[in-house]
């Protein structure tokens, strides 16, 4: 639905208000224009199955509400208490600027002005509408809103004007009559003239410019012109002219480029801060953001212009759409159609909604009604496969866009959505085909071109096939990753369908992208995300573990894919309809690391504090956190939920609820079936069995005489030794008097006491990994190596992010001669830092020790990856060849090294011709 607005006013008067302007040599901001400002960018990525970032990414902050990003233009204030203008134009001027607070009361408006009032306060059936006095362009526009084409076409059935002509040829779009539709608008164009000298005819005619290629099948061939129509009409004719602002916002978010949409909205609202189109457009872009609180702040903000506006219902259906509620959704539909029964968007949304509710004979029937009113229209299965598109549904929303291609095959965005949702899929080679055809279009797309650029990149991509797994990788330095997998993906994979009872029924592809802007790409289109990891089902991507230029830095990458690849599982055993709570329960509980401190001590909090989520409240946690802890809390206590579940319950349970999800079953009813616990009961009984687990970690709250806090807090100190045996015996587990002790017996200086003053504090808070790092340095200075060795590997099962532990595990190992031990700790090593040539270097040496050549070797091509001009590598390289028994390896490796260096050692190597 494109909406305008009439301009109100004469031509005299609008000169008059731009030579006033003028005269205080105010520059009004320009307008957005691609590649112009750097706007707000709503919400994270859409709703990917994300790798939740913990130390490994910065979290998302929100953005200041949007109404704090609105700075009122003081022009328009200083303009309307002008005593130069008359009482009327006074009042046409504050209803065009929404500035209705102070107006008369509406039987001293006249009929004009009580129905230009009512379109802009989208009240579409107020009488004034049906005034036959009042001004035709006004009464088809409310028409148009509400769905009533024909009357469109009959009220400006003689009008000549550019915006008559736009109007009827929106109508005649509503009924589905494209080729009329075109007709008009080649019509007007014939006798256009090069230029207007009206604000409202130069806008229109820029959005008539547009709509006439896109109907077309040429969305691109007049874009920049129609821009700097645009242009003219907001510093040439009239700076305070807002709706020039708003069409240009409506053609940057026809092109996905956001931040200057946003850019250009906030220009109107600033203009006209009731501006309904603007507000409406704004929570679109909030809601398809994630940016749920900014949606429902423009749902406001239209509802108190209008208790039961039209663009706050549509919106509303929008918003509950992307959060996949398709009941709660209907609810709001159905209101609206009571209202506008033939409004052809809610007509449309109608079928992306009983689409997204699985409901194919209420879908049929959604589908009938809308052909029935726009027979061939594209936009009911168009909106219908974006929704089903971001609910993963990937086969039906292919089906539903091509439709959409079907009934109108030059158009771009059921196109741009068809190739963005097949790399989503993991069909690079037809995404391509789709994104190449629409960016000949339309190339002005910003989303449509990065993925084609990236599906040409993917498609140039080294492969590297497994018997589940398909791996790409950029050539080069990727590739020393991209070889460490196969292995362990298999290994995971074998694991995980185990577990679950449930294998995909094809190759999981995994796809190392360069770097964070090449994988936000890949993920959304866009260069911006915030993760390291990935899955939208059959694709897993994932950034290079490695520090460096547009790196995340690194991490544990085999831990990353088996959180993505149990996404991959429960996404295909419930055809994509797991909760999102709930899958990234399952992903967290089988990582490989443990729970971490900081996990604990936030749990801990939240139970304490009354500020765990409900099982109504813990989805948003994930995709829109309104306070930097809500996503890290959102996934630890999904896990801990898990947790809860297969202690009381059994794993099975899991599994059940997984196969309820695959019969449209929702979160809570399945947790019913399985537990025998309502959702309160459930929520009751897992709280009492988490303040168990809490006291077990040592975080439990302690009652403490005052003396004790104060000590405690550093407010004072311990008389003597004696009082602190005294407070130790009152309360010989409380924690931080143990931690306080330990610190204390470490200073002393004597090694063997700070040994046993930390372990007490280890076994009364064994989740803190204080005491552990403590007891390495302890344990080695008393040569209790054992004990060093437990106290690393619990530190290494917590690492999320270095390889220092498992490196130093491996040292120790290797010195007392586990070299079995030694080498699986070395692996770890690389598992977190798979590029650092030292630990790598490590591996090698460590696997010739134990005589497993292969593995040793494998380590050698990946030095030799890594550092290409070391001469050294390929000596080696060229002997364990030749160890091997691969004499034509070994000579290559030889010559290698003899064209880095030639002073390389390798003659007999080169001589041999075994």
């Amino acid at each position: 639905m494109q909406f305008t607005v009439a301009r109100m006013g004469r031509p005299g008067l609008r000169r008059w208000v731009l030579a006033w302007i003028l005269s205080f040599c105010v520059v009004m901001p320009a307008a957005a224009h691609p590649g112009g400002h750097a706007g707000m960018e709503p919400g994270p990525p859409d709703d990917e199955e994300i790798y939740p970032p913990g130390d490994l990414a910065t979290e998302h902050q929100q953005g200041p509400a949007l109404s704090e990003q609105i700075e009122r233009a003081p022009l328009v204030d200083r303009l309307l208490d002008d005593p130069i203008i008359s009482d009327e134009e006074r009042r046409q001027l504050k209803i065009f600027h929404g500035r209705w607070d102070d107006l008369p009361d509406e039987d001293e408006l006249t009929p004009d002005e009580r129905a230009s009032l009512a379109v802009q306060r989208f009240e579409l059936n107020h009488p004034s509408l049906a005034d036959e006095q009042v001004e035709p362009m006004l009464r088809a526009r409310a028409a148009l809103h509400r769905g009533e084409p024909s009357r469109v076409i009959e009220l400006l059935e003689e009008a000549d004007s550019v915006q008559a002509a736009v109007l009827r040829a929106q109508a005649h779009e509503q009924r589905g009559e494209l080729n009329r539709a075109t007709n008009v608008l080649r019509a007007w164009q014939e006798r256009a003239p090069q230029q207007f000298d009206d604000p409202a005819e130069q806008t229109a005619a820029a959005r008539a410019l547009v709509m006439l290629a896109q109907l077309e099948g040429r969305p691109a061939r007049d874009y920049q012109v129609a821009m700097n129509q645009l242009a003219d009409a907001r510093q040439r004719l009239d700076p305070l002219y807002w709706p020039a602002h708003l069409t240009e916002a409506e053609l940057l978010m026809e092109k996905d480029n956001r931040p200057d949409a946003v850019e250009a909205l906030l220009e109107t609202l600033a203009l006209n801060p009731r501006s309904s189109e603007a507000w409406y457009r704004l929570g679109r872009m909030s809601a398809r953001g994630f940016n749920f609180d900014g949606a429902n702040e423009a749902i406001d903000a239209l509802r108190q212009t209008n208790d039961e506006h039209l663009l706050a219902d549509l919106l509303e259906v929008h918003m509950r759409l992307v959060q996949r509620e398709p009941h709660t959704a209907r609810e709001t539909l159905h209101a609206a159609l009571e209202r506008y029964p033939e409004q052809r968007e809610l007509i449309a949304l109608a079928v992306a909604v009983e689409s997204m509710a699985y409901d194919d004979d209420a879908t049929a029937e959604a589908m009938a009604r809308h052909d029935e009113l726009s027979p061939g229209s594209p936009l009911g299965p168009l909106l219908a496969g974006e929704y089903l598109s971001l609910a993963r549904q990937y086969d039906m929303s292919e089906r539903m866009l091509r439709e959409a291609l079907n009934r109108q095959s030059n158009a771009t965005a059921p196109r741009i959505e068809l190739g963005l949702m097949l790399m989503q899929a993991g069909d690079i080679d037809a995404a391509r085909r789709e994104l190449a055809l629409v960016t000949r279009m339309d190339p002005f797309n910003r989303r449509a071109n990065n993925t084609l650029q990236l599906a040409e990149e993917l498609l140039q991509y080294e492969t590297i096939e497994t018997d589940h797994f398909i791996i790409r990788y950029k050539q080069g330095i990727d590739e020393v990753l991209a070889r460490d997998m196969p292995e362990r993906l298999e290994q995971i994979h074998e694991e995980l369908v185990a577990l679950y009872g449930h294998a995909p029924d094809r190759k999981t592809q995994i796809d190392i992208m360069p770097d964070e802007q090449w994988f936000g790409v890949r993920i959304t289109g866009m260069p911006e995300i915030w993760t390291i990891g990935a899955a939208t089902g059959p694709v897993i991507s994932i950034t290079p573990p490695r520090e460096g230029a547009r790196q995340r830095g690194t991490f544990d990458w085999p831990n990353v894919l088996r959180h993505e690849y149990v996404h991959t599982l429960n996404l295909s055993q419930t055809n994509n309809r797991v909760p999102h709570w709930f899958t990234e329960a399952c992903a967290v509980a089988e990582e490989y690391v443990e729970r971490n401190y900081s996990t604990a001590q936030l749990l801990a909090w939240a139970l304490h504090e009354d500020e765990l989520f409900t099982l109504e409240t813990i989805n948003w946690g994930f995709v829109r956190p309104r306070t930097p802890r809500d996503r890290p809390l959102a996934y630890a206590q999904a896990h801990w939920m898990h947790e809860f579940i297969v202690h009381r319950f059994g794993h099975d349970a899991i599994v059940d609820m997984l196969n309820l999800h695959a019969k449209g079953v929702e979160d809570v009813p399945a947790i019913e079936q399985v537990t025998g616990l309502d959702g309160d009961g459930f929520m009751s009984a897992f709280r009492q069995w988490a303040h168990d687990q809490v006291r077990q970690w040592g975080l439990a709250q302690h009652d403490t005489s005052e003396r004790l806090r104060d000590i405690l807090a550093g407010r004072s100190e311990p008389e003597s030794s004696d009082e602190l045996s005294e407070l130790l015996d009152e309360h010989p587990r409380h924690p931080e008097l143990l931690l306080m002790l330990a610190h204390r017996a470490i200073d002393s200086g004597d090694p063997a006491a700070a040994r046993r003053a930390v372990m007490r504090y280890a076994d009364a808070r064994p989740v803190d990994p204080w005491s552990y790092r403590m007891l390495v340095e302890l344990s080695l200075e008393l040569g209790r190596d054992d004990e060093a060795v437990a106290a690393l590997t619990y530190l290494d099962q917590q690492e999320l992010q270095h390889g220092r532990w498992a490196h130093q595990l491996a040292q120790i190992h290797r010195r007392m001669g586990n070299l079995d031990t030694a080498g699986r700790s070395a692996e770890r090593a690389l598992q977190r830092e798979p590029y650092n040539g030292t630990y790598r270097e490590l591996a090698a040496t460590i696997h010739m020790q134990r005589g497993d050549m292969q593995q040793a070797l494998h380590h050698l091509q990946g030095l030799a990856l890594l550092e290409p001009t070391r001469a050294t590598h390929q000596v080696r390289l060229a002997a364990l060849y030749a160890r091997v028994g691969d004499g034509e390896a070994s000579r290559r490796a030889a010559e290698k090294a003899r064209e880095i260096d030639p002073a390389s050692p390798v003659d007999r190597f080169l001589e041999s011709d075994d």
